[in-house]
């Protein structure tokens, strides 16, 4: 499985791009010395910045369900500023979700979809949220979310679920069917040389992947990047974005409330200081998927 494409030269030659192969053989395209800090236009938000997206950057909408908003903003256009395509990021929220904290602020700074509605993107985001212990039908936004799902077919040109996201996402796309967990999955995961920060109740086992290809995955830990080329989607169940310390502010979150949370896997050193070890693999997973996103834009334009 190839993501990516090799692109022809002037004189009709083909360069062939670098590629960091997966342990099993999968591989993703990414051009390692091509690499320099991108400008990340953030037009909405609450980390709204004043930089005006360049011709060629990548306008996403981000779908930012997570409970602290600015802080995934952060991570998000972080992860971004690692490569070296320019991105133009839309913080939106859907018009019927109830926020809990702060929710003047955050509505003010916030697009909501009805508002954009119109509009066309050239990719989708949809990050993770702490709904997974719930059944679909019992979040606030549901009905408009399945609409969102819809509309992004017809006004972007790709998509990146991620976590929730990815698990909600993909039992609506019918690309696979999920599994709630009693027991939270906490820590930092290799499955198919991918390494990355899992935060879920939820599985999405190898055997209910009825379409797209399983990029990564293992039987304990069921699929963890999936790519659908049919509707240019990728679910992803972890968080590839979280920054070093991410994990640990989770682990005293929950410590506080359960005093027998056990401790993230893999991630604290003997001295139990958090060790950042996919911040690379972050970088080549959202350059790959970026890269399908500016293919389909230059397929589109002839």
């Amino acid at each position: 499985m190839f993501i990516g494409n090799n692109k022809q030269n002037s004189g009709g030659t083909t360069q062939k791009r670098p590629v960091i192969k997966l342990i099993t053989g999968r591989f993703f395209y990414f051009n390692k010395e091509d690499l320099h800090m991108a400008t990340i236009s953030i037009l909405t938000g609450l980390t709204q910045n004043t930089l005006v997206p360049s011709a060629d950057a990548l306008h996403l909408l981000v779908l930012n369900l997570m409970p602290n908003r600015a802080v995934t903003e952060r991570q998000l256009a972080n992860v971004f500023a690692q490569g070296k395509q320019d991105v133009a990021l839309t913080f939106c929220l859907p018009s019927t979700h109830h926020i809990n904290k702060n929710a003047t602020q955050i509505r003010q700074a916030y697009a909501t979809f009805d508002q954009v509605e119109a509009q066309y993107f050239d990719g989708l985001i949809v990050t993770g949220a702490p709904l997974d212990q719930l059944e679909f039908e019992q979040v606030d936004f549901w009905p408009e979310f399945r609409r969102i799902l819809t509309w992004r077919k017809a006004h972007t040109k790709g998509a990146l679920f991620i976590c929730w996201g990815a698990y909600a996402a993909g039992e609506l796309d019918g690309v696979f069917h999920g599994k709630q967990l009693a027991q939270k999955i906490s820590g930092i995961y290799t499955t198919d040389g991918l390494t990355m920060p899992h935060s879920r109740y939820f599985t999405i086992p190898l055997a209910s992947v009825v379409r797209g290809n399983v990029l990564a995955g293992s039987q304990a830990l069921g699929a963890t990047l999936i790519s659908d080329s049919a509707s240019n989607s990728w679910y992803l169940a972890g968080h590839l974005e979280y920054q070093t310390g991410t994990l640990r502010a989770e682990y005293y979150r929950d410590l506080h409330k359960d005093p027998h949370t056990p401790l993230p896997a893999h991630y604290f050193d003997s001295d139990l200081q958090p060790q950042n070890t996919w911040h690379d693999q972050a970088t080549q997973v959202y350059t790959s998927w970026l890269n399908t996103l500016t293919t389909a834009r230059r397929q589109a334009h002839g």
